[in-house]
């Protein structure tokens, strides 16, 4: 994120009165868990689907019940739902086209979850 700012700041034309849609990678839960299982040996993870409508249900059941998290469940609903993809991203207005990889953020998750 932070580089997507400073790539931003150095392209004040760019985003003169309008919010930029720009990310570092565009990519799909299956691709995360193939990179996961990848870095970490290749052993095949087990995976657990759920369906759209029991993550709309237990969404509901979280505001309802004033849950402690209920915004995961919205933001897993909209994950699922394909709402956070743009159909053009502006990063070539900024330079940001080759921020970071999907392989380049899991190594960094994996370096962090085993320096202990």
């Amino acid at each position: 994120m932070g580089r997507l700012v400073v790539k931003a700041l150095l392209h004040p034309e760019a985003s003169h009165n309008k919010a930029l849609k720009v990310n570092s990678f565009t990519t799909t839960p299956l691709e995360i868990v193939s990179e996961f299982e990848k870095q970490l040996g290749g052993e095949k993870w087990r995976i657990a689907y759920i369906p759209l409508e029991k993550v709309r249900e237990l969404e509901r059941q979280a505001y309802a019940e004033n849950h402690g998290t209920p915004a995961v469940f919205t933001l897993k609903r909209i994950w699922a739902e394909g709402k956070t993809l743009y159909e053009k991203r502006d990063n070539h207005l900024i330079d940001a086209e080759d921020t970071e990889t999907l392989a380049d953020a899991v190594k960094v998750v994996v370096a962090q979850q085993t320096a202990s």
